[in-house]
């Protein structure tokens, strides 16, 4: 084999294998059926929405759902904060769009104030218009001291102690309702209760897992016992840090579930909640933690009274960076009776249920302005100054047009055009095996090559699948064989004067080149300029129509020629089949 057919077929392995490798997520999901997706959506929610993230998405007019356009009034507003009002905004309809569970969403700027929401399979609209324009929830709490949380888990391994075990392993919450027997647990008093604590051994408080720390430290990972029926809940955390629990990556899924169970929400007081931050941390031993930290109900300062939020340059160290805040007058009462009592202990700042940063509290603050001190890189700085100011929103949303899409009109959809694109393929298929003979399999096999590109592609790009998406595919299949009709012609030209079959083949791929450059190139600037100026339908067509042209001559340039070559490399043939 010459070098330069063995780095064709080195670089057509690569491509292949590459697509294979980007469509495996969809394949898998493909394969699972619905109540398979749905028991690992609830017992491995991460890995689950990793393998969703990964796989082709379905867009809004083939899953259903909300389509809505909004423009920010800003009319009302002074030129200073004119500047982000549209950033502000975003991050408002972002939290709020995380409570509907929709997977997907698609929340983007349009223009200077307008705002893209796109919700597939969202199956109430009237929910979504109020929740997307109510205020935000954005709250100061303050976070339970160590002594507090200790004795709450304490309760809670109590409680699910005398859970059954399958409704430890299976039951869910849903919608504040729960499909269980009588419990003897729930129909304890709370001074039952309180004794069983009281019968705890004294070596609980004393446990690895709750034993006082330094504040600098965080204990090596605990190895865990799943079957840990005498600590059904504190068997699954790490240790402390501070005064918050971390909890290993693996067993998030698990505390989530334990903790929405409804003898755990009757373990926890009326007047705390336990939150999650916001984000991952890395912990020191390996992989990932989050942080569970419980805070108050009943000592909080609402963020409806900030006015403001910045970063700026820390003036005792140039080179860190820190937050500045201001609330109003009403706001600086508020903050300065609650600083006042709670002088170094940490406060969580919750935006919609979620703990975006837990700074402490250094000194009162009287006048409402402080600052929050962290060790902030430039685009965290300025993404919780967003946060903070996206507490209220901050200018009223003006709906300009809104379509709903029902979820059968989607799967019509997608079947019909489905049988539209396995249609056409098949008869382009079995017209260039019938016309030009083994070189017709040859084009049809490039054309399954650019097919697999396609959607490799449009996976690993994070591209949604739509109803005019589909037609850039269609539309591709008859470009891909267009450029192989092309080639073949020029071929059949060559041995027409009777050029030997290997330079009939150069010749009539080299004469071919220029137009099919030429042809995909015109095309590709339309879909180009489609795709920038066209909005989400156009966009799909474009992005598909692209993809599909660059495959396309990947397939009938390079595929189709590694394929004759090969086939003619010995000299052997004496008549092409073409």
């Amino acid at each position: 084999m010459s070098k330069s057919l063995r780095y064709k077929t080195i670089l057509v392995l690569i491509v292949s294998l590459g697509a294979l490798w980007f469509l495996l997520p969809t394949f898998r999901l493909i394969m699972m059926s619905e109540e398979e997706r749905q028991a690992m959506a609830i017992e491995r929610p991460e890995e689950y929405d990793k393998l969703e993230s990964k796989a082709i998405k379905r867009g809004l007019d083939l899953s259903g759902g909300m389509h809505l356009v909004l423009e920010v009034d800003d009319s009302k507003l002074d030129e200073d904060e004119r500047v982000d009002v549209v950033d502000r905004a975003l991050e408002v309809i972002r939290n709020r769009v995380d409570q509907f569970g929709v997977t997907e969403p698609v929340i983007k700027r349009e223009g200077s104030k307008r705002i893209i929401v796109q919700l597939p399979g969202l199956q109430d609209p009237a929910r979504a218009r109020r929740l997307i324009g109510q205020t935000a929830m954005l709250e100061w709490r303050l976070i339970r001291q160590r002594a507090v949380v200790v004795d709450i888990v304490k309760r809670l391994d109590v409680v699910l102690r005398d859970t059954p075990e399958d409704s430890l392993a299976e039951k869910q919450v849903i919608e504040g309702e729960t499909s269980i027997g009588t419990d003897p647990v729930l129909d304890r008093s709370e001074t039952e209760i309180a004794a069983a604590i009281q019968d705890q051994p004294d070596s609980f408080a004393q446990d690895s897992l709750l034993f006082p720390l330094p504040q600098s430290e965080i204990l090596p990972e605990i190895p865990l016992q799943e079957s840990d029926r005498d600590k059904p809940f504190s068997s699954y955390l790490m240790t402390f840090y501070k005064d918050w629990l971390v909890v290993h990556e693996k067993n998030v899924p698990r505390v989530r579930k334990l903790l929405a169970l409804e003898e755990a929400q009757k373990a926890i007081p009326d007047d705390s909640d336990f939150l999650w931050l916001d984000e991952w941390a890395d912990l020191p031993e390996g992989g990932r933690g989050k942080f569970l930290f419980l805070v108050a109900r009943d000592e909080m300062v609402s963020g409806k009274n900030l006015q403001n939020a910045t970063p700026a340059s820390d003036p005792n160290s140039p080179n860190k960076l820190l937050i500045r805040f201001q609330f109003n007058r009403a706001g600086a009462r508020e903050l300065s009776r609650f600083t006042g009592k709670n002088i170094n202990r940490f406060t969580a700042i919750v935006l919609d249920g979620k703990i975006k940063s837990y700074p402490i509290i250094r000194t009162k603050i009287p006048d409402g302005r402080g600052v929050i001190e962290g060790t902030f890189t430039d685009t965290e700085a300025k993404d919780l100054s967003v946060v903070l100011r996206a507490g209220a929103l901050p200018a009223d949303l003006i709906p300009r047009e809104e379509r709903t899409v029902g979820p059968s009109l989607g799967s019509d959809s997608i079947m019909m055009g489905l049988r539209a694109a396995l249609l056409g393929l098949a008869l382009v298929v079995l017209f260039m095996v019938f016309y030009y003979k083994i070189s017709g399999l040859i084009a049809s096999l490039a054309l399954i090559l650019n097919l697999l590109i396609l959607f490799g592609l449009l996976a690993y790009l994070g591209a949604a699948l739509t109803l005019p998406g589909i037609a850039g595919i269609i539309l591709t299949i008859g470009m891909a064989i267009d450029a192989n009709v092309l080639i073949f012609e020029r071929i059949r030209e060559e041995l027409r004067k009777a050029k030997t079959i290997r330079s009939a083949i150069d010749a009539g791929y080299d004469k071919a080149f220029t137009t099919i450059v030429d042809a995909n190139l015109t095309t590709l600037i339309t879909a180009v300029v489609l795709w920038q100026f066209g909005t989400g339908p156009i966009k799909g067509f474009a992005t598909t129509l692209s993809i599909g042209i660059l495959g396309s001559m990947f397939s009938a340039l390079i595929f189709s020629r590694l394929l004759f070559d090969l086939w003619t490399k010995n000299g052997k043939i004496k008549k092409l089949s073409i």
